[in-house]
């Protein structure tokens, strides 16, 4: 017959079994609601812009020594030293998103590496229906855009480093952008398309919830998350 200490210390040994079968259950539930309710993925798919870059001639960009031109007066785009860039030069951006949904508000944490020294940044959301971007469209067809963060352009900002890196973190809410449409809370499974661009500016100036002046900024690379079936 077992003594009473024994027992205490059979049932001590149950308990604390249990204990750790629920803990680990309450954790999984929690990773399961989680990954239910705050969806989120890391990119390093990133794709340097062509649309709004041109050749003296016009004409889209085809190999790296062609200096480039903007698309809307066709200034010259230039670094902040003056130099008259190449594609090659100005296609060179590499770096990583990590992209995560937050209830109302979606989270990115950009690391940009290859960028234009010393140039002065705006990241912006960018939205589109089905089908999705269309480069035969005006605009591309976008359905939506606006500063990426607050919406006023307060925080979508950054200055390259001498080297041409950068980093930085927004948050933005769903709802209106700042200069049309929409964006879901989670762009990344509520909207059909959703972009993340960043835009460099020629004239070392940002503009707030706008882009600014043409002729004095060029869309230069984008993050492209598809959603072929939003909810």
């Amino acid at each position: 017959m077992k003594t009473l200490k024994e027992n205490q210390t059979g049932f001590l040994k149950i308990v604390t079994i249990l204990l750790v079968i629920i803990v680990g259950c309450t954790s999984c539930n929690n990773d399961d609601e989680a990954a239910t309710t705050n969806p989120g993925t890391t990119s390093s798919d990133i794709i340097a812009v062509p649309f709004f870059v041109e050749t003296a001639d016009k004409q889209m960009p085809t190999s790296a020594d062609q200096l480039l031109y903007e698309t809307r007066n066709h200034n010259p785009v230039k670094a902040p030293d003056g130099q008259h860039l190449s594609w090659g030069e100005f296609s060179q951006v590499t770096g990583t998103v990590i992209v995560n949904c937050m209830g109302a508000n979606v989270k990115v944490d950009l690391t940009l590496n290859g960028l234009i020294p010393n140039g002065v940044y705006t990241i912006w959301n960018v939205t589109f229906d089905a089908p999705g971007m269309d480069p035969s469209e005006t605009m591309l067809g976008l359905d939506g855009i606006g500063a990426a963060g607050k919406g006023n352009g307060s925080d979508n900002y950054f200055t390259a480093s001498a080297n041409g890196s950068a980093s930085i973190s927004i948050i933005s809410p769903g709802g209106s952008l700042s200069m049309m449409g929409t964006m879901e809370a989670c762009p990344l499974t509520d909207n059909f398309e959703w972009h993340i661009i960043g835009t460099y500016h020629m004239d070392g100036k940002t503009y707030g919830p706008d882009l600014g002046p043409d002729g004095t900024v060029a869309e230069q690379f984008g993050f492209i998350f598809k959603n072929e079936t939003p909810q």
